[in-house]
């Protein structure tokens, strides 16, 4: 670094009163950084082709070879251009080749997790652990992945923001896009429903959701009554769907449900509270809660009483 500071200063020093020279050097490092964007943009443009005349790629597996190639491309030409540069300044590129042997060796063991994180970049591209636009759970984090290169992950939250997560610090990926998934549907009934009706009602629905959804594309099934609770039971069914479309599948199922339950007459599961009250034992009860005939009784008894000591 010493070496390379003391080129910059003896270029200007040697350059300082020709200014003539120091700008044709500052034009060819603005035009060579022009080239090498728009060699950038052209190479990313062609591999970006090249991927889509294979067939068998799908659309996945495409934008992650093209979102890997675009970071080859860009390291690759800006590495050239750095080496194009220094002998601007002075520098002698063959002494500093030489020397990234032994520099290498030294960077490897202060880069250790950065050589880490890129291996397993390349294992989790060769294996095809998950792709570009794969709804994924990594490291706790769960979101669609926006982009894939040798160093880090990028993942998109549904609630918009970026997570970058370096390759090295991956250590469990579950992928819910390369297989189809299971939409599970728990609705309640009440108990003054019986079971059979509610679970044909439910059957009927499954069958038509299946007939108009095109994201359901296995079978329905009503397993049946699942659990049992202090005022209602619980019906469960199942639906096999097109990848990470379960959850759309969910919510409009049990919205129709619902609405089968209410043009049925279903006994809708409600929360119910009884209050019982008691009157403490010896308490006096209310004048109006009397028994009136005792007491009519009562006074007929104390006249006789009265009669008979007169």
């Amino acid at each position: 670094m010493n070496g390379f500071w003391h080129h910059i200063v003896a270029y200007m020093n040697r350059h300082l009163g020709s200014f003539e020279t120091a700008g044709w050097d500052v034009v060819k490092i603005l035009v060579l950084f022009a080239v090498a964007r728009l060699a950038i943009r052209v190479l990313s443009r062609v591999g970006q082709r090249l991927l889509r005349l294979r067939t068998r790629l799908d659309e996945r597996r495409r934008g992650t070879l093209g979102s890997l190639f675009e970071n080859l491309v860009r390291y690759t030409v800006y590495f050239i251009l750095l080496l194009t540069v220094l002998p601007i300044f002075g520098v002698h590129i063959e002494a500093l080749l030489a020397g990234a042997g032994v520099a290498g060796l030294a960077v490897a063991f202060g880069a250790q997790s950065l050589l880490k994180d890129f291996f397993n970049g390349l294992f989790i591209l060769f294996e095809d652990q998950y792709g570009v636009g794969d709804y994924v759970l990594i490291n706790g984090t769960y979101g669609q992945i926006r982009s894939i290169g040798l160093r880090i992950t990028v993942i998109k939250v549904w609630t918009g923001e970026l997570v970058v997560i370096p390759n090295g610090q991956i250590t469990q990926v579950t992928n819910y896009s390369k297989e189809n998934s299971i939409a599970v549907i728990d609705v309640n009934v009440g108990y003054l429903t019986d079971a059979e009706t509610a679970t044909a009602i439910v059957q009927k629905v499954m069958d038509e959701l299946k007939a108009e959804q095109e994201n359901i594309v296995g079978d329905v099934s009503v397993l049946g009554v699942q659990a049992i609770q202090d005022s209602n039971y619980t019906i469960r069914a199942t639906a096999e769907c097109a990848p990470y479309t379960h959850f759309s599948i969910i919510r409009l199922a049990k919205q129709r449900i619902h609405q089968a339950f209410v043009e049925q007459g279903v006994d809708l599961p409600m929360q119910k509270v009884v209050y019982m009250a008691q009157e403490p034992i010896g308490a006096a009860r209310p004048e109006m809660e009397r028994d009136q005939p005792l007491e009519e009784a009562a006074q007929k008894a104390r006249g006789v009483e009265q009669g008979g000591k007169g």
